[in-house]
Formats: C-alpha cells, structure tokens, sequence
C-alpha cells in the first residue's frame, strides 16, 4: 500500500517507502465481520479454493495517519465515523525492528502503547463493540519486518501475538513487499491460526499482479498460488492493492486477471487509493469506481468488497446520505453495494 510513513517526530510523509529510521512505515488496519471459511473446498482448474463467507461484502478502511498533518500537536482524526460505514478497520502499520535500535515492534515509529495512541485505540475499540472488526496491518513498503521473521521467527513472533492480544484485535493483514519465503510464510498463517482461532481474520495485501500471474507474483521465495494450495483454507482474503502501478480500477480487467488465474472473488477485496494527492498513482473518481464495484458485483455475485488506503486522508466526494469528512468515501464505496442508491 502506498505509505504515509511517519518520522521520528511523529510528521507524515507522503511517500510509497519506509521512513529514514529503517522502521517498516505505514498502516492502520481494519477487522471484519467474517470468519474463517469452514464451507466447500472447490476446485477450479488445477488450484483448490476454500472461499472466505460472502454474506457480506467487505468494506475496510486503512487508517495509519491520525492526525490532520501527521504532526503531535494538531488535530486528532478519529476512526469513529466509520461505524455504518466500514466493517473492518486496520490499524497501521506495525514493524519488526531490530531491537539495538529501536522497541521490538512498533505502530509506526513508537510503540503501540505510547500515549499518541491511546485516543485512537479507544475509538478502536469503540468501533469494535458496534461490530466492526478492528485488525492489525503488519509490514508495508518499509523493509525489515518479514526480513526478520523470516531470520529468528521464534524471536520476532510472540510481541506480534502479544500484541494483537494485548489491544484485543480481530485479526492480522500481512502485507509483504520484500522478499519472504513460502516456508515462513506458511508458518506465520499456521501459528496464527493456532493461536486464535477460527474466528480471527488472516488476510494478505498482494499486489493484483501477484494474483494474476500464473508464476505466483513479482516476490521470488513467495508464490500466492501455492500458498492459497497449501493454507489457502485459513486465509480469509486478499486485500488487492490497484494503485501505485500495481493495477487499476478505472474498469474491472484487472480484477478480471486475479479471478482468471483461478482465486475466487469471494476472496479478492479490491482495495484503492482514497485521494489524488497521495503521491501514487491509481486515484480512481468516485463516480468511475462505483461503475466498476457495480459492474464487479453484478459480474461476481460472491465479489469480496473494497478497501481504501487510507482513512484519514480520504477525500470528502460529497456522496448524498453520506456523514461528511474521510467517512464519506467509504459510504460512497458501501452505495455501491447498495441496491437503489444515488
């Protein structure tokens, strides 16, 4: 996903790599509704699918930036809005660091208990007792964090589980943009689902083209094809990232690639950029992107959803019946499920 990496000082920049203190930048995740699926393992072609529920389509905001400019002093952006609007929200993002330099884990550049954050996770928290799931975003385009589980993960696992349990989360996104081998990977998937059970949300943030391409993807030791072979059944979903060249949804082919390629649309959840001003390419109108959700549900009836990166950066697109501030793209994206809407 295309990060708002904060600084040491807590500044946003808004940039599509990790920040200059080598602590993985980004994310705030989002939960949902959803548990793992226990249906009919189908098969199309030669890859073996156990789908994620379709019941609902999934409507997840990132939110990492939780202020208006990023910096300490300036207005805090709650989550709260998001409730009617979103069904999961994914806190980002957590980093693995190396421990000489900088805490085991962090949200961002500090700690997940420093006191930035305790407005943000009661709001979290609120947002989870009206039924929304909140979720944790673990990586993003800083590099290290999947560099070191993959080095010492009995090292680097337990403050992550520590941590989920610690703030009470629903579930985890892995979001891998370096290289992570299919051993560890499959580990991680198989520890966490061990560890809490069927209801929790293990969701993985891919970019299209790695769900498309018939190779697995563009990451050398990790092939999404394989992995949804062999753990596929305690993955939920995948949060498609069409933005920063990475695809597109201005209309539904590249959608259509991943659905080609044999992963079920009840497992693809299309995620997009929310503001032409974030420093990656992609930015869809909203009027052009609920054409192409429409078309994908009617197309798909079990299409997962969309996601946007990210929450509090979102741009206002005046969508009627809608609350007004970052809510309101994420209301624009649920009309487009919605059956009669403006």
């Amino acid at each position: 996903m295309a990060a708002d990496d904060p600084g040491p000082n807590g500044s946003v920049l808004i940039v599509n790599k990790g920040d200059n203190n080598n602590i993985a930048g980004r994310d705030l995740l989002v939960g949902n509704n959803n548990t793992v699926g226990t249906g009919h393992t189908i098969t199309q072609g030669s890859l073996p699918l156990t789908p994620a529920p379709s019941a609902t389509r999934h409507v997840v905001a990132f939110y990492q930036t939780g202020t208006t400019t990023g910096d300490p002093g300036q207005a805090y952006v709650s989550p709260a809005p998001l409730a009617g609007q979103a069904d999961v929200v994914e806190v980002a993002a957590f980093h693995l660091n190396d421990p000489a330099q900088y805490p085991i884990l962090t949200l961002n550049s500090d700690a997940p208990s420093a006191a930035k954050y305790a407005p943000m996770w009661r709001d979290v928290a609120a947002l989870q007792a009206k039924g929304l799931k909140a979720t944790a975003l673990l990586g993003g385009a800083a590099p290290g964090t999947y560099t070191r589980l993959d080095q010492n993960f009995g090292m680097y696992y337990p403050p992550i589980r520590d941590a989920l349990r610690n703030y009470k989360l629903d579930g985890i996104d892995l979001d891998v943009e370096e290289p992570f081998t299919e051993a560890t990977a499959e580990r991680l998937i198989n520890q966490l689902r061990t560890d809490f059970g069927p209801s929790f949300l293990i969701t993985l943030a891919p970019s299209p083209h790695s769900l498309a391409d018939d190779n697995g993807g563009n990451l050398p030791q990790l092939d999404y094809r394989t992995l949804e072979n062999t753990v596929g059944t305690k993955i939920n979903w995948y949060n498609a990232q069409f933005y920063c060249d990475n695809g597109s949804l201005t209309d539904t082919s590249d959608y259509d690639a991943i659905i080609q390629n044999n992963f079920p649309a009840s497992k693809v959840v299309a995620a997009a950029i929310t503001n032409s001003d974030l420093n990656c390419a992609g930015y869809v109108p909203m009027p052009t992107l609920q054409t192409t959700l429409r078309t994908l549900a009617t197309k798909y009836p079990a299409f997962a959803g969309a996601a946007g990166w990210e929450y509090a950066l979102s741009a206002d697109v005046n969508e009627p019946g809608c609350p007004t501030g970052p809510a309101n793209w994420y209301c624009a994206v649920r009309h487009s499920f919605t059956a009669n809407t403006p």
